[in-house]
C-alpha cells in the first residue's frame, strides 16, 4: 500500500504566540502605576516576550486577554479570550520573522493538539458575518457585544471582523488561521497569581500542567523558543517543576504531562526547512519523527551516588565546623540579626542533584531552586554565623559533586 502523502499545510497542532509587552496598546486608558492585568505582580508592564512565556510556564496557565488593537478590544461577547493558529509551526515562523519589527509578532509560543484545545473549549475563528449592518447591545473600548439576533453571545468570542474587498481598508487576518479560548469552569479554568497589588488568588486561565486529574484535557504541550540556549533554560524551568510537582504557588503540576511535553527551537525548525530542504520539519509532526523536540531532563543516580553523597556531605560537615569555630574566635557572641541560610544549587538536570532530591538528601526546589541538606551547623540564627558556615560548606559541595553550590540567604 502507498504511502499517504504528508501534508504541510496541515497539522493537528494549534499555537498560542506571545510577544513584547506593550503599556500603550496592552493597557489603553490606565496610568502607569495601574499597568498590571496579566499578573501584574508576576511580570512588568513592558516585558519582553521571552519573559512572558517563562512567566506563563512558571503560573502553569495562560490567561486571556481583550487584543486590544487602537484602544478597543477585538475580542468580542464581553469575555477575554485565549487566541491560538493552526499555521504549522514553519509558517509561523517565516510569519514571525517577517512581523518581528512591528512588534506584532514573536518568535515564542506554546503548541496544544488541536483536538485537546477543542475539548477544553477552544473553536476555530468566525471571519466575519453574513449582514453588514452589524449592531451592538454595547459597544465600549473594552467590551463589545453584537446583538444576539445576528451572534449568540456564547460564540461572539469567536468572531473576527472581516472584510477583504473593502474600498477603504480592507480587513482580512483569515491567514491566521485562529482559534480561541474563553474559560469555561470556574473550577478547574483558573491558576493562581500575585497580582499588582501584592495580593495572590486565583485568576481565570488555560491550566497547561493540571492534567486529566485535574479535569483538564490537555496531555502534553509544546513550548517554543528561538535559539538553543532559551531552550535550555526551559528545560530547566520545566525540570524543576516536573521534580516538585508543582510551581512556587504549591499549584499541582501533573508530572506526566510535563514529561511528554517538548521544546521546539525555531532557529532549528528553519535551518532544517531552508538549510537541509526537510520538508516534512515544517511541521510538529514532521519535527517529531526528526527528533528534533527536546524533552526534559531526568536522569538516572551516577555509579556510587550514595558514596559521593556522604564523603561530599562529610567534608562539607567538617569544613562549615571549623568555618564557624573560626567565626566564633574571632566575633565571639556578637548578637546580629537572625535568618536563614542554604547551601543551594539550580542545576535541577544533574544526576547527583536530582539523586539528591529522591533520597529526600536536598529540598525543592522551590522555584528552582534546590537546598542541599549536609549535617552540620546551617539553616537559621545568627544570619553572618550561618552565612559563613554555609560558604565555606557550599565550595566544598561543588568541588565534591561537580556542581555548581552558592549560598542563598534570607533574613528572619
Amino acid at each position: 500500500m502507498a504511502q499517504a502523502l504528508r501534508r504541510h499545510d496541515h497539522t493537528a497542532w494549534v499555537t498560542h504566540f506571545v510577544r513584547n509587552r506593550l503599556p500603550e496598546q496592552d493597557f489603553p486608558g490606565e496610568d502607569e502605576d495601574e499597568y498590571g492585568y496579566f499578573a501584574g505582580g508576576e511580570l512588568e508592564a513592558d516585558a519582553g516576550a521571552f519573559q512572558v512565556l517563562t512567566a506563563i510556564i512558571r503560573l502553569g496557565g495562560l490567561m486571556p486577554g481583550y487584543s486590544f488593537r487602537k484602544g478597543r478590544t477585538t475580542i468580542y461577547g464581553g469575555q477575554p479570550a485565549v487566541c491560538a493558529t493552526e499555521m504549522p509551526l514553519y509558517a509561523f515562523a517565516t510569519y514571525a520573522r517577517e512581523r518581528a519589527e512591528a512588534g506584532n509578532v514573536s518568535a515564542y509560543g506554546i503548541s496544544f493538539l488541536k483536538s485537546e484545545f477543542y475539548a477544553a473549549g477552544g473553536r476555530p475563528a468566525i471571519y466575519g458575518l453574513s449582514t453588514d449592518n452589524v449592531k451592538y447591545s454595547r459597544n465600549d473600548p473594552t467590551c463589545r457585544i453584537i446583538d444576539e439576533a445576528i451572534l449568540p453571545v456564547r460564540e461572539q468570542f469567536r468572531f473576527i471582523a472581516h472584510n477583504p474587498g473593502g474600498a477603504t481598508r480592507p480587513i482580512d487576518w483569515s491567514h491566521e488561521r485562529e482559534w480561541r479560548w474563553v474559560a469555561c469552569d470556574d473550577e478547574v479554568d483558573n491558576i493562581w497569581v500575585q497580582y499588582y497589588n501584592g495580593i495572590y488568588g486565583p485568576a481565570p486561565a488555560l491550566p497547561l500542567f493540571k492534567g486529566p486529574k485535574e479535569g483538564r484535557p490537555l496531555s502534553r504541550v509544546c513550548i517554543i523558543v528561538w535559539t538553543a540556549d532559551e531552550a535550555k533554560e526551559i528545560n530547566e524551568l520545566l525540570t524543576g517543576f516536573h521534580l516538585a510537582g508543582s510551581n512556587n504557588y504549591g499549584s499541582p503540576f501533573d508530572r506526566q504531562v510535563i514529561e511528554r511535553s517538548r521544546i521546539i527551537v525555531l532557529e532549528e525548525v528553519i535551518k532544517a526547512v531552508e538549510k537541509n530542504h526537510e520538508l516534512n520539519a515544517q511541521t510538529i509532526e514532521g519535527l517529531e519523527e526528526a527528533q528534533l523536540l527536546r524533552s526534559i531532563t531526568i536522569a538516572r543516580p551516577p555509579k556510587n551516588a550514595a558514596k559521593i553523597v556522604a564523603d561530599a556531605f562529610a567534608a562539607a560537615k567538617t569544613a562549615g565546623e571549623q568555618a564557624g569555630a573560626a567565626f566564633n574566635a574571632k566575633h565571639g557572641n556578637a548578637s546580629a540579626s537572625f535568618g536563614f541560610a542554604h547551601a543551594a544549587t539550580t542545576d535541577v538536570t544533574s544526576p547527583i542533584v536530582q539523586y539528591l532530591l529522591a533520597s529526600k538528601q536536598a529540598s525543592g526546589p522551590f522555584d528552582g531552586e534546590v537546598w542541599l541538606n549536609y549535617p552540620g551547623p546551617h539553616g537559621s540564627g545568627n544570619i553572618d554565623y550561618v552565612e559563613v558556615v554555609c560558604r565555606a560548606a557550599a565550595q566544598v559541595l561543588a568541588e565534591k559533586l561537580g556542581i555548581e553550590v552558592y549560598v542563598s540567604v534570607a533574613l528572619d
